[in-house]
C-alpha cells in the first residue's frame, strides 16, 4: 500500500492529508447537546470537520391533524421550526468558539435511517448521537431510541452520549 494513502472506515483508501468528518445528530435536546459536546471535543483533538444533522420527522401529528383542524398544523410547524432553530443555535454556541469547521444539514425521515444515509453518502468517519435513558415501563416499551439502533450497526464508529 502506498504510504500517502490510509484506509478509511468504509475500506476505501484516503490520502494521508484526509481531514476526518464527524457526523452528529442534533435535535435541540439535552442529549443532542451532549452528543455535540462530545463530537466537538473529539473533533478538536483529531482536527476533524463536523457535520451537524437535524432530522425532521415526517409526517408530524400536527400536520396530519391539519386535515381536521388547520390551526393544529400551524402550531406543529412552529414547534418543529423551533426545535430546528435550537439545534442550530447549539451548534453555533458550541462549535464556533472552538474554531472548528462545521456544517448544518436538515434532512427528512426517520432519525436512525436518515443519519445512516448521511454517514454513508458523506463518507463520515464517526457518528455521534445522544441517548436519554427512558424511565418507566411506558417509555421503555414505546420509545424506540434511534441511538440504540445506530449503535448496533457495524458499518462505522458510533459514539453514544448518555444524558441523565
Amino acid at each position: 500500500m502506498d504510504e500517502s494513502f490510509i484506509p478509511g472506515p468504509d475500506g476505501t483508501e484516503r490520502d494521508a492529508w484526509h481531514r476526518p468528518l464527524f457526523v452528529v445528530g442534533v435535535d435541540g435536546s439535552d442529549s443532542g447537546r451532549a452528543a455535540l459536546c462530545q463530537a466537538a471535543g473529539e473533533a478538536t483533538r483529531a482536527g476533524a470537520r463536523v457535520l451537524c444533522v437535524h432530522v425532521r420527522c415526517q409526517p408530524s401529528v400536527g400536520e396530519m391533524a391539519a386535515l381536521v383542524a388547520p390551526g393544529a398544523a400551524l402550531a406543529s410547524r412552529d414547534c418543529r421550526d423551533l426545535l430546528e432553530m435550537q439545534a442550530w443555535l447549539d451548534c453555533v454556541q458550541i462549535l464556533d468558539p472552538l474554531d472548528c469547521p462545521w456544517e448544518f444539514q436538515v434532512v427528512m425521515g426517520r432519525p436512525d435511517k436518515s443519519l445512516r444515509e448521511v454517514m454513508m453518502a458523506r463518507h463520515g468517519d464517526a457518528l455521534f448521537v445522544g441517548q436519554s435513558p427512558r424511565t418507566g415501563w411506558w417509555a421503555r416499551l414505546f420509545h424506540r431510541c434511534p441511538a440504540r439502533r445506530l449503535a448496533r450497526a457495524q458499518e462505522y464508529s458510533v459514539h453514544l452520549a448518555i444524558t441523565p
